[in-house]
């Protein structure tokens, strides 16, 4: 699969990763590897969970195309791994709402990134069987992409999941081949080091009083979805995480301790708990 002829699918996607967490049955695991070599996607990871990709199980299900994606299948134990060295992580679920938001449907985000075209590392990302990706877990993706589907029968089975993100990403990325990207973009920062700025923040932030001890990730969730929107650089990023070395060295030189409002409340008037009348 390494020697795939330029020009060709495979080739084009070669620098998109398939990432499934914690998945649970070998069997779909073989579907999965199967529907991806039908759309040139040859890259897949295994972040925890019980599958086994030399199970019999997923094997026969994969049949010999798939089994190529198996043979290289990488497993790691959490989800922060497998997406390591990935710019663009971009995250799957059916479940929208306030705090999950905004996801687009697969065509429109192709047209947005043109993932095949940049010369990093991107990432799809796939949660559960059971209850897919959690709600931390989007957060630490740069993109939401979402299947529509009918409401009275809105859950995709996982390799169903694979197959139809793959034959849009395939197609898009069919249509595209030998034409260059209309729009391009700066390379985004490692995923390493922009989760690395948001606990940076988190730290900090929380030491200053910004952010609310008892529900720090409330505030925070919204910063993720701005900074996300912006696609900082590793430059840009050097910078955001200047300014925070230099907020938390204000806040030592003021005594504030590391903890914030969880070990001085009464430095923190919004943090305080109420005085009891007499």
């Amino acid at each position: 699969m390494s020697g795939a002829a330029p020009g060709s699918l495979e080739h084009e996607l070669r620098r998109i990763r398939v990432v499934l967490v914690e998945p649970t049955y070998s069997g779909n695991l073989g579907q999965v590897a199967r529907a991806m070599r039908n759309f040139g996607l040859t890259s897949l990871w295994l972040a925890g969970g019980r599958a086994d990709p030399d199970a019999d199980e997923a094997r026969w299900y994969a049949r010999e195309e798939g089994g190529l994606v198996l043979d290289r299948a990488r497993r790691v134990d959490s989800f922060d791994e497998a997406v390591r060295g990935c710019r663009t992580v971009i995250g799957t679920s059916r479940r929208l709402g306030r705090r999950r938001g905004p996801a687009h449907p697969p065509e429109a985000l192709w047209r947005a990134l043109a993932p095949w075209a940049r010369p990093w590392e991107t990432a799809l990302v796939f949660g559960r069987e059971a209850h897919g990706l959690s709600t931390p877990e989007l957060d630490r993706c740069t993109d939401l992409l979402w299947v529509p589907t009918d409401p009275a029968c809105p859950s995709l089975n996982l390799a169903h999941a694979v197959a139809v993100v793959g034959y849009t990403l395939a197609s898009a990325a069919r249509d595209a081949l030998g034409r260059t990207p209309e729009v391009a973009i700066a390379e985004p920062a490692p995923h390493e080091e922009v989760q690395a700025m948001f606990d940076h923040a988190r730290r900090v932030w929380l030491r200053i009083g910004y952010l609310h001890y008892q529900n720090p990730d409330a505030i925070l969730r919204h910063w993720r979805k701005i900074f996300g929107r912006a696609r900082l650089t590793e430059h840009e990023v050097r910078i955001v995480r200047a300014l925070l070395h230099q907020t938390d060295w204000v806040a030592g030189r003021a005594g504030l301790p590391e903890g914030g409002a969880r070990e001085a409340p009464e430095l923190f008037d919004k943090h305080a708990p109420p005085e009891a009348d007499d």
